[in-house]
């Protein structure tokens, strides 16, 4: 959780950008990180709950100065199993008027489902508002374990909504499901990061960019170092088959019947089991090239398992 929160603070930082863009933040905010709530006698408000004191100023500068909506911040210190700062924004006054033109209700004052297309028509305010759901409701893996991006969503609607948002800010393969409630997630590294460069979290990025490229190096030099252990593993064990094989040949009286160049490389062979083709044809009297010793050792093979024919008894 130490890199989301890192994440959650860089954007809460980063310039908010034009009235369309910061209403499409402030809506997403909204969604994914608040809910209506009753109170009695006082009437209907809306609350967005955050562990990020930023984020939450972000949102009541947004509303204040946008839609001069007022809103009381609440601070929550950690006890009991709670262990972060909880920041409560409640909007209650005017929380109408603040939630219809962010596209939370409709002009008839009830709830809308899904992404406002409105708000987010440009690329810029699909941005916008991908960055606002990050900051009350995305959660990303450690930069240095298998990259996973988890966005949680109040709904199926918002959350198939929120895919197209994602794909649209270059993370492409996101998914949309329901474990524990709907949830969008992006298990691609390289999607991962493009996200985090399109939203604004470029420091995140190059750290998030910097720890994939020392995973792929590391994976990319263990392939290789399985590779040529398998390698030399084969070799091994296909040398000490023609080590074993030459030496029944030998004992027998058919090893007069073998070819002059063919007894050569079987010497050779038997000399240096652990020998490569070019060295083996460095041994021989003229030397030979690494693809000669490899025909003749085939060719030699090929005799060998047919030692016990007619001709060789």
């Amino acid at each position: 959780m130490m890199f989301t929160r890192l994440v959650r603070e860089e954007l809460a930082h980063t310039s908010p950008g034009p009235r369309p863009r910061r209403l499409a933040e402030a809506s997403a905010l909204l969604r994914f990180g608040g809910a209506l709530e009753i109170r009695g006698g006082a009437g209907v408000a809306y609350v967005v709950e955050t562990d990020v004191g930023a984020v939450a100023r972000r949102l009541r500068t947004t509303l204040d100065r946008l839609l001069a909506v007022p809103s009381e911040l609440e601070v929550q210190q950690p006890s009991g199993l709670r262990a972060s700062t909880v920041y409560r924004l409640r909007l209650g006054t005017g929380v109408g008027r603040a939630l219809e033109p962010l596209g939370i209700v409709g002009t008839d004052g009830r709830p809308v489902a899904g992404v406002s297309p409105v708000l987010t028509r440009s690329t810029d305010g699909a941005a916008a508002y991908v960055r606002g759901a990050l900051m009350v409701a995305g959660s990303l893996s450690d930069p240095r374990r298998p990259p996973h991006l988890e966005i949680r969503a109040p709904g199926e609607p918002s959350a198939r909504d929120l895919v197209g948002l994602l794909e649209r800010c270059g993370a492409s393969g996101a998914r949309a499901g329901q474990h524990h409630g709907w949830r969008v997630t992006c298990k691609s590294g390289t999607a991962i990061g493009a996200l985090l460069a399109r939203v604004g979290a470029h420091t995140a990025f190059l750290r998030w960019d910097g720890e994939l490229l020392r995973r792929e190096l590391r994976s990319a030099a263990n392939r290789a170092a399985n590779a040529d252990r398998a390698n030399v593993s084969r070799a091994v064990a296909a040398s000490s088959r023609q080590a074993a094989a030459i030496e029944r040949a030998m004992a027998s009286d058919g090893w007069t019947q073998v070819p002059a160049e063919l007894q050569a490389i079987a010497l050779a062979r038997l000399a240096s089991p652990e020998a490569s083709l070019g060295e083996i044809g460095a041994l021989m009297d003229p030397p030979v090239g690494k693809s000669t010793v490899h025909r003749r050792l085939a060719a030699l093979t090929a005799l060998l398992e047919d030692w016990d024919g007619p001709g060789l008894r």
